[in-house]
């Protein structure tokens, strides 16, 4: 069995030829939502099923996994035995019903006691038990999770709440599988913020692009600039590091709006 997330799956797939993975019989990728390209490259290349599953550190780590016999792709699977999941609002704390996003609360033997020497956080994470992800997502009617990202990549625009996670995945469809992009915000004095996204090369028809997103998301939610990183910050889990990109973005927005300013004054 091997286990790890998205972006070293992404790798392996690049990397491995034919009959690499004959001896395998399982993966498991965490860390991440697994994208439809690399599940469908390694079914394609390697006759291989990656499974999608989620946890964090604070509940040991497993909360849900997909198996060979109930798998939903995009998913992040069912609640493995003796784990509650359950989705509630984010303002009033209501347990929300089917399909409906909210942030994810779980409760089960495997949620840690608390953080060492830090009673003010394990009061703000710990309710009667459950445990406060930070994440949001969704049950679905046949009982699956899906993970819809960290309520921090949720940003409000002109009122209007945004997942940049869902940007991320819209956009990645119609990206070339070597580019990596990432999907953040920049201030807006008027609308309160702006959807931006970083990618690792400039070759590509943002416009074409665009017009391909628009039919799948609001027009606020298209991004309004595109800025060239080639070297996308990553983590040590693999991850893009969301934050580090955002500082990025914000820098050359903050840049640009001070040359636009400067140049209006000449």
């Amino acid at each position: 069995m091997k286990s790890g997330t998205p972006s070293f799956y992404y790798g392996y797939l690049k990397k491995s030829r034919s009959g690499d993975f004959d001896s395998m019989k399982m993966a498991i990728s965490g860390a991440d939502t697994l994208t439809k390209q690399i599940f469908d490259g390694f079914l394609q290349k390697h006759n291989l099923k990656i499974l999608n599953a989620y946890g964090t550190t604070e509940t040991s780590p497993a909360i849900s996994i997909n198996t060979p016999n109930e798998n939903k792709l995009g998913s992040v699977g069912k609640p493995i035995p003796g784990v509650q999941v359950k989705i509630i609002h984010i303002k009033t704390d209501e347990e929300l019903p089917v399909n409906t996003i909210g942030k994810v609360l779980v409760k089960g033997d495997m949620v840690m006691k608390g953080y060492l020497g830090d009673l003010e956080e394990t009061s703000l994470r710990i309710h009667k038990g459950w445990y406060d992800t930070g994440d949001m997502g969704l049950i679905d009617e046949d009982g699956f999770l899906w993970h819809k990202g960290r309520l921090k990549r949720f940003v409000k625009v002109g009122g209007e709440m945004i997942s940049l996670v869902k940007v991320e995945e819209v956009l990645n469809k119609y990206l070339p599988d070597e580019v990596i992009c990432c999907v953040v915000d920049v201030p807006n004095p008027i609308k309160g913020a702006d959807v931006v996204a970083a990618i690792t090369t400039g070759e590509i028809d943002t416009k074409k692009i665009l017009k391909k997103m628009a039919n799948e998301l609001p027009a606020i939610a298209l991004p309004r600039e595109f800025h060239i990183l080639e070297n996308i910050p990553m983590m040590s889990s693999g991850k893009v590091n969301f934050r580090e990109v955002e500082r990025l973005c914000r820098e050359i927005h903050k840049e640009k709006n001070r040359k636009k300013k400067y140049k209006g004054k000449i």
